[in-house]
Order: structure tokens, then C-alpha cells, then sequence
């Protein structure tokens, strides 16, 4: 009994320590005066009167969508308490990851295993910001924990119930959940050799209701465009070849240092062919979980390698890789307790800590709205914004001076300012002059280096309609500000 005690004390407060650890390195970026662009985006259900509205506005995050709609109503910043949320989301995954690890492996590995989880680049990078990744993160963990869980007993259709609820609700924080949901409910029909198929219902009732959005999504990546490249190319087996090892390369590179993720890449690869001798569910939901990921990639239906993207996969690829671990050091070691991993994971964690950094990339619009402020209200002056920045300027010009009043029937909202014009795409400056002639313009947008986006194409249509470039600011995070005289 004092040993159980021993060992859960020690639990605890490791794991407190690993949190700490992971809460520290993040304070350096932890709510920013202005979130960037694609984090704003996630706010606009807070200009909407209706739940419904919010709950619809969400690019497959429904619920994420409607509780930002729901802090709104009550907080003045609800872009702090939804951040919190993804924070609070990111420590219970740490939590259950040690837990799980604990029981699957041995201390000393749960304590490497989640040193490498809270290191991870990826997973340092989206707990910061306002999108949706952690819950997804967490549906993996959760799905791993659960299964660990009921792996030592028999099933029932009672003890489904909970595990039925929890998954609706993270499916509608996220629908890439059905991925680790769905092998969860397949592996609980092989664990409790049901005959029927009753513990599928709710994946295949969440499949068909959503059906819509699902195949939306799936289209819209399969398209390739912006994840073209992330897709193995299955031209012809050289080509497979090639592309599946820098596809995995770039997918390790997500979770590892820079200079460990090359090693990783033969560790991982090394662990998969174990598989056989490990008769273990975890280690196999983790490697079915991964092959599902090479499989939909193959297909082009699922990116590899795209950071964010690729998150949810985090737990899987540790399991894999400290099977391999634990798979070495029982044939080529005689150590049991494997004491030393703790200061491998001490000098792991001071690696990664020392020569990585978390990094949020802050778009300061404060000021720039500030300067801006006697224009709006001035009709000689066009305001053009690209639409990169029109989330944060529509956002934060209506939070710090409510000149953004914007209509919101229908599920759809405006900006009634008159002189206001958002590029959404590249051909948007005859029409505005065609309407009224503005003897000035002001241009926002964002120009990182070494590119030619929407705010040059944008300037050099000013500059055909007769429009002189009179001032250009530059402000952090690649944010510029130009301005036009007529003639």
C-alpha cells in the first residue's frame, strides 16, 4: 500500500511538473494584443444575434464556433477566454498522455513519452491562438485512454453511453475527429466481439447527418491547391517512394526538434515493423492510426506533413516510437527499470527548450485603426483592405471605436461603412471607382517577405486608375499601410 502511494505521489507531481513546464514555455506568447488574421477569423460568430447562426458559421468546427458566440455574450474579449479553453484542453491532454502512458509502458517512459508530447513544435505552436487543433489533439488521447481503460474488461452497451456522448460533442468541436473516433468504436467491436453493429450507430449516424459538411471538406482538400503537396504521390513506385519518405520526414519534423526529427524518421519507420511483436491494443490502434493517415494521403484526402494538420496524430507516432524504445533496450540492455531514461529525458528537455522557441506571430492592427480612425467617418477617402486582413480590421475596429456596425440578417453580416472595401479578389478597383470617383485611398494589407500578394496587385491597380503612392508604413508582423492621392 505505501508503494501504490509512493508511485501515485511521484504521478502526480511529475505530471505537475510537465505541465508547469509546457504552461512556461508558452508565457512568452500567451494572449496577444492583437491575434493574427486566420485566428480572427475564428470570432466572427460574435457578430451574429442568432445561436444558429454561430453554430452554422463554423468551417467544420460547429460547436467550437458557438461557444465563441457564447463567451461573446458574455465577456468583452471572448478571443482570451476561448484561448484559455484551447490552453485547458492542451493540460488535460498532457494529463491523460501520462496516464496512459504510465499504465501501457513503465514510469520512466511515460516521463520520456510526454516529455517528447510537450516539446513537440506543433503542438507548442497551436496551443497558442484561436483554432480548434487541441480539441483534436485531445479526441486522440481521450480515444487512447478510453481504450486502454476498457481493454480490461468487458464492455456493455451501458458503458458505451458516456463514451457515445463525449464523442458527439468533440465531433462537433471538430469534424476530423471521426478519424481517431471511428477506429476507437471499430476497435471496441473487436475488443467485446459484438455481433451487431450497435456501437457504430452513432459514427454512422454522425456520417450521415453531417454528410453534407464531411463531403464538403473532403472535396475541398482533395482539390489539392494549397495541399497538393502534402498528398504521396502514387504516379508510380519510385515516385511513392520518394514522396512517402520526405512526406514522413516533414511529418516528424512536425512533433521534433530540428535536429532529431532526421533520427526520429528511422525510429518511427523501425517501430512499425515491430508491430508483430507486440501483441498490444494500444500499439496497434496508434499504428492503425497512422497507416488510416498513409492510406487517406495516398488518396489525396488527407494532407501529410502540413504542421497543424498533422497534430492529431502526436500520441500515435510517441506510442510507436517508444515501442521501438522499449523494443531495443529489452534486447540489447539488461536493465528493468530503465532509470536512466529519466535523464534522457532531462537533457531532451533541456535541448529542446534551449534551441526552440514558441513563437506567435502578433499583428499589432491597434494602431493602425487608430491612424485610420478620422477616416472613417470622412467620404473623400477609399478604405481598401485585403482579405487577409479584413477578420482583424473588422474586428478590432468594431471593438475599440464600435464604428463597425454590421448587419447580421440572414446568417450574414457587413460593414455598413460606405467608403469601406474588402478585396476578396484581385479585380476590385474599376467597380469602386465606377460607383463613385474618392480623390484619396488608403491600402492595408500584409506583404511577407520575398511575395507578391493581394496588397501590390491591389497598389498596382491604384496606380493604373491614376493614383499616386503619397506615404507607405510599415508596421510588425508585415503589416503596411499606403497611402493615395489622385492625381
Amino acid at each position: 500500500m505505501a508503494i501504490s502511494n509512493k508511485l501515485n505521489k511521484n504521478k502526480f507531481t511529475t505530471s505537475s511538473i510537465l505541465v508547469l513546464i509546457f504552461l512556461l514555455n508558452l508565457r512568452g506568447s500567451l494572449f496577444p494584443t492583437n491575434y493574427q488574421q486566420d485566428d480572427v477569423a475564428e470570432l466572427e460568430p460574435s457578430y451574429f444575434d442568432s445561436f444558429i447562426c454561430a453554430f452554422g458559421w463554423g468551417d467544420q468546427h460547429p460547436l467550437f464556433s458557438a461557444l465563441v458566440w457564447v463567451f461573446s455574450r458574455f465577456f468583452d474579449s471572448p478571443e482570451y477566454i476561448t484561448s484559455l479553453l484551447i490552453i485547458t484542453f492542451g493540460v488535460m491532454a498532457i494529463l491523460l498522455f501520462f496516464d496512459l502512458l504510465e499504465r501501457v509502458f513503465s514510469y520512466y517512459f511515460a516521463v520520456l513519452g510526454t516529455v517528447i508530447f510537450i516539446t513537440s513544435p506543433v503542438f507548442n505552436t497551436y496551443s497558442i491562438g484561436l483554432k480548434q487543433y487541441n480539441f483534436e489533439l485531445f479526441t486522440s488521447v481521450l480515444c487512447l485512454w478510453l481504450l486502454d481503460k476498457f481493454s480490461h474488461k468487458e464492455l456493455s452497451k451501458k458503458d458505451f453511453t458516456p463514451i457515445a456522448l463525449a464523442s458527439l460533442v468533440l465531433f462537433l468541436f471538430s469534424f476530423v475527429n471521426i478519424l481517431p473516433l471511428l477506429l476507437l468504436f471499430i476497435f471496441i467491436i473487436k475488443k467485446s466481439n459484438i455481433k451487431n453493429l450497435y456501437y457504430l450507430s452513432l459514427p454512422a449516424a454522425l456520417i450521415f447527418i453531417f454528410q453534407g459538411e464531411l463531403l464538403d471538406k473532403i472535396e475541398r482538400v482533395s482539390q489539392g491547391g494549397y495541399w497538393s503537396k502534402h498528398f504521396i504521390n502514387t504516379g508510380s513506385f519510385t515516385e511513392y517512394i520518394i514522396s512517402f519518405y520526405y512526406l514522413n520526414h516533414a511529418f516528424l519534423k512536425s512533433f521534433f526538434p530540428y535536429t532529431l526529427h532526421s533520427t526520429t524518421v528511422f525510429l518511427f519507420l523501425f517501430a512499425i515493423t515491430l508491430l508483430i511483436k507486440k501483441n498490444n491494443l494500444i500499439t496497434l490502434y496508434s499504428f492503425s492510426a497512422i497507416f488510416l493517415l498513409y492510406i487517406l494521403s495516398s488518396s489525396s484526402l488527407y494532407p501529410i506533413g502540413g504542421g497543424r494538420t498533422d497534430l492529431l496524430f502526436l500520441p500515435f507516432t510517441i506510442i510507436l516510437i517508444l515501442n521501438a524504445l522499449e523494443f531495443l533496450l529489452s534486447k540489447f540492455t539488461q536493465l528493468s527499470d530503465y532509470k536512466f531514461l529519466l535523464y534522457f529525458a532531462s537533457i531532451y528537455l533541456i535541448f529542446t527548450l534551449a534551441t526552440t522557441t514558441t513563437y506567435y506571430k502578433n499583428e499589432p492592427i491597434n494602431p493602425i485603426l487608430s491612424e485610420l480612425e478620422e477616416s472613417y467617418n470622412n467620404g473623400n477617402i477609399a478604405l481598401l483592405v485585403t482579405e487577409e486582413q479584413s477578420h482583424s480590421f473588422l474586428y478590432y475596429s468594431k471593438k475599440l471605436y464600435g464604428l463597425g456596425n454590421y448587419p447580421t440578417g440572414n446568417c450574414s453580416f457587413e460593414s455598413n461603412i460606405e467608403n469601406l472595401f474588402i478585396s476578396k479578389n484581385f479585380e476590385i478597383i474599376k467597380p469602386i471607382f465606377e460607383v463613385k470617383e474618392y480623390p484619396e485611398a488608403a491600402l492595408l494589407g500584409i506583404e511577407l517577405p520575398n511575395t507578391i500578394g493581394k496588397l501590390r496587385v491591389v497598389s498596382e491597380q491604384l496606380l493604373n486608375e491614376g493614383y499616386f503612392l503619397i506615404e507607405e508604413k510599415t508596421y510588425p508582423g508585415s503589416l503596411k499601410l499606403l497611402y493615395f492621392k489622385k492625381g
